[in-house]
């Protein structure tokens, strides 16, 4: 029987949870539980919006979600033993869904609240929920696809150091702060979603056994302080952290940097299945789930992990691929270049190759009977497979972007006449929440559209606050 360390329940709001949780990094936070090196235990989540997304048909909740809040992590567990300098083996032993909660979300930011990797071309907040069956998963705001998920979290990392947090905090910083001048990176132009880095903000912070902001945002001068500085867990740093890398799965083993006592790891934002990049931002299936970890400390191993900034702190996990993953043996490849939407070049930039290979996908998709929107919810989350295929020969970076042709229910290869294409086609109404019945082969079949909200107007709150 493995020992079941923290315990959620994901009906509950975040901050009614039996054991704390938090969503911010500091080494101040305090522990929540302890483990033996060596010693097998279980980490239940919430999913990382805290149950601010429902099961239901309306995009509405994820427009107007409180991204100040997420996300939401189980921990900071102490390893025995484990000091600044060491490496902390994790191995994943298992993952799975909660009993009773055998379902998951993929959605798309309002352009207004969140954004995302297309925003510019979707700005609408959109969702899918998808039913898990054992290891597949299916949609019924996109019909027609079926896939196995590769379950992982997005995010697990260990505590940063009071120096790493500086770190982080000041170059951070100075990116959001060149906004808008001459010293402006150049991609900032080129991607609409804003802010640029999610700086320190105690609004909707959580810190563990320290409370949460509902309650101890200028009432106790130490959460306050705390909070004032403690990283948002948006990016993936050195520490870990929201890497959102779909191969931490079964059988995975990660070396994780040690910069604080006891390591103090945590661990959240469960995925059933992601597809890379996960394009969408809200966008892996996202669920709550556990993990069943192992850890053990390899003494100063922080050597072996090479610097490659001007700080002895820029060093970041390695990790081992498990022997668990689907399967697939015919893919279709799409290919993006360094050249924008506009026809403006760019210096191997492959942010904007895989932008271009991304855009290229969804439309050749949406000429099958799928909507835009969904094709883009199904890119984030379905196993595709991105690669940076070319990044010497200038000045065109390229990206492709795989897709097994398994997961869908009819053929998407290029048809040998176009009058193929128009034939027998699942046609999706395009209107929100809305099923429409088709004629084919004389059977009658109900397909429903993905979610989609009426652009503007995002209103970011968590109604349960006033409860």
């Amino acid at each position: 029987m493995v020992k079941k360390l923290i315990t959620v329940d994901p009906d509950l709001p975040p901050w009614k949870q039996e054991t704390p949780l938090h969503n911010r990094w500091h080494p101040d936070i305090p522990s929540v539980a302890e483990v033996e090196e060596g010693e097998v235990f279980r980490v239940e989540c919430v999913d990382w919006t805290g149950h601010q997304i429902k099961n239901d048909n309306s995009s509405d909740d994820v427009k107007n979600v409180d991204l100040s809040q997420v996300h939401y992590l189980s921990g900071p567990i102490d390893v025995k033993g484990a000091e600044p300098g060491d490496l902390l083996k994790v191995e994943f032993l298992d993952l799975g869904a909660l009993d009773g909660h055998e379902w998951g979300f993929t959605g798309t930011f309002a352009k207004e609240n969140g954004g995302g990797f297309l925003t510019d071309h979707y700005p609408c907040a959109t969702k899918a929920i998808w039913e898990f069956e054992g290891i597949y998963c299916s949609s019924r705001h996109i019909p027609g696809v079926r896939f196995a998920g590769l379950i992982h979290p997005g995010l697990i990392g260990t505590a940063p150091s009071k120096d790493l947090l500086d770190m982080w905090n000041t170059r951070e910083s100075k990116l959001c702060d060149e906004e808008g001048t001459v010293k402006e990176k150049t991609l900032c132009a080129c991607l609409a979603t804003r802010p640029l880095a999610c700086l320190p903000e105690a609004k909707g912070a959580m810190l563990g056994k320290l409370g949460h902001f509902r309650d101890k945002s200028g009432n106790d001068e130490k959460w306050d302080a705390i909070a004032a500085e403690a990283a948002r867990t948006v990016p993936g740093r050195e520490n870990g952290g929201n890497c959102d890398i779909k191969n931490l799965s079964r059988g995975c083993t990660v070396y994780f940097p040690v910069f604080v006592p006891g390591a103090k790891l945590s661990m959240g934002d469960m995925h059933f299945s992601q597809g890379d990049g996960e394009v969408s931002f809200c966008g892996a299936i996202e669920m709550a789930g556990f993990l069943d970890l192992k850890c053990s400390i390899i003494k100063g191993g922080t050597k072996m992990l090479p610097v490659t900034g001007p700080s002895k702190l820029n060093i970041n996990p390695i990790f081992e691929i498990g022997p668990t993953e689907p399967r697939f043996s015919e893919w279709l490849v799409f290919e993006g270049i360094s050249v924008d939407e506009k026809g403006e070049q760019h210096y191997l930039d492959a942010t904007i190759a895989y932008k271009m290979a991304v855009l290229k996908c969804i439309k050749y998709l949406s000429q099958f009977g799928f909507t835009e929107e969904q094709v883009y919810l199904l890119l984030s989350c379905c196993p595709c497979e991105g690669r940076i295929s070319g990044i010497v020969d200038v000045p065109n970076a390229v990206c492709t972007l795989a897709i097994p042709l398994a997961i869908f229910d009819r053929d998407v290869r290029p048809p040998n006449s176009l009058e193929a294409l128009a034939g027998g086609i699942h046609v999706v109404d395009n209107s929100p929440t809305i099923s429409k019945a088709i004629i084919k082969d004389s059977l009658i079949k109900t397909y429903s559209n993905v979610c989609i909200s009426v652009e503007g107007g995002a209103v970011p709150y968590d109604p349960r606050l006033d409860e």
